[in-house]
């Protein structure tokens, strides 16, 4: 008798951990899953933010595979998709150099970055567009980190800056553009927007490297070195094998005495086409060196005063003598190529 009663006792503790386990499991089944941030993470046009944003279950935009990636990781683009607007606060990349990587942004930014001083953020393969009739506001906004690479990206349609580079008071930070082409932004009007605008803040350091890009048909400046309004500011910007074309001023160089100094170099690019000027350097702070790069058709007989090449109040604007500068118009005259400042020796 005691042994039947020992077996049963023993059933009934089985069938109670069962039951127990059983309730457990369902709750569970209930829960929504937690995942642990991967190095790796893929997005797709026909994926869900629900998901892990694993190779096999993508993610649908990147603003939903960003929160699943690890600072450091990497953003992968599956096949062709539009991912949406994002804002990175983290070093990462986001790789989309063999399909669509889509951003559609009107009415709104399409990239931004704020991110850490010792953070830095890769793009590469985007596709980043607005309606002319109804643009964007900047293709990428890059506010603070250490430092930005875009390249094999295209940014068309924005309303302020395709791309704005603007790190704030102190900062130092890098920007490197290679095989980006920046199309139809800037508002028509409004002088301060164009395509590509460098202005640190106060005391602050921005080193800029453009290569093998085209910039193309925006209105105001293609390139836009700005240090009004600060102090102690400095930008070092090297351009390379590059276009600034059918803009109304190809680059804009301009730091006004007592602002900070920027110190450009531009070898084997063109400036051709623009509306007004080709280049415009303006302030005591300006020194900028071109060499073998072709400065033409600039300015028209209704742009007013407009050159090849200016340069206005004291800035430096030199030429190490191998630069093609000819085939510019205004309506004061009918060549007027202007002049670099001064030459520099080829060593």
């Amino acid at each position: 008798m005691l042994f039947r009663k020992g077996i049963s006792m023993i059933s009934f503790d089985k069938r109670a951990l069962m039951i127990g386990a059983a309730v457990l499991g369902m709750g569970v089944l209930d829960a929504a899953p937690a995942y642990a941030q991967a190095t790796r993470t893929w997005v797709s046009g026909v994926g869900d933010d629900a998901n892990p944003c694993s190779r096999t279950a993508p993610c649908k935009t990147f603003a939903g595979a960003i929160s699943k990636t690890a600072a450091g990781g990497e953003i992968n683009c599956l096949d062709p998709g539009g991912f949406g607007a994002v804002t990175i606060t983290k070093s990462m990349s986001i790789i989309c150099d063999y399909t669509e990587g889509g951003v559609l942004n009107t009415g709104f930014n399409g990239v931004i970055i704020n991110a850490a001083d010792t953070d830095v953020v890769t793009l590469s393969g985007l596709d980043i567009l607005a309606l002319q009739s109804n643009p964007g506001t900047n293709g990428i906004t890059f506010l603070n980190g250490a430092g930005l690479h875009v390249r094999n990206t295209t940014i068309k349609g924005q309303g302020t800056q395709g791309i704005s580079f603007t790190p704030g008071v102190g900062k130092t930070s890098f920007l490197n553009l290679d095989n980006v082409v920046v199309q139809d932004s800037g508002t028509s009007g409004n002088a301060t927007t164009g395509a590509i605008k460098i202005a640190p803040g106060n005391s602050g350091t921005a080193t800029v490297t453009i290569t093998n890009s085209r910039v193309t048909a925006n209105a105001n400046a293609g390139l836009r070195l700005d240090l009004t309004g600060t102090t102690g500011t400095k930008i070092n910007a090297q351009v390379s094998n590059s276009t600034f074309s059918n803009s109304a001023v190809g680059m804009l160089i301009k730091a006004p005495a007592g602002t900070g100094t920027i110190n450009m170099s531009v070898t084997n690019t063109i400036v051709a086409n623009n509306g007004n000027n080709g280049v415009f350097g303006n302030g005591s702070g300006v020194s900028a060196r071109f060499a073998t790069t072709t400065i033409t058709n600039n300015g028209s007989s209704a742009a007013g005063v407009s050159a090849g090449v200016t340069a206005a109040n004291s800035a430096a604007v030199q030429s190490y003598g191998n630069n093609f500068l000819n085939g510019n118009f205004n309506n004061a005259a009918a060549a007027a190529d202007g002049a670099f400042s001064g030459p520099v020796a080829q060593q």
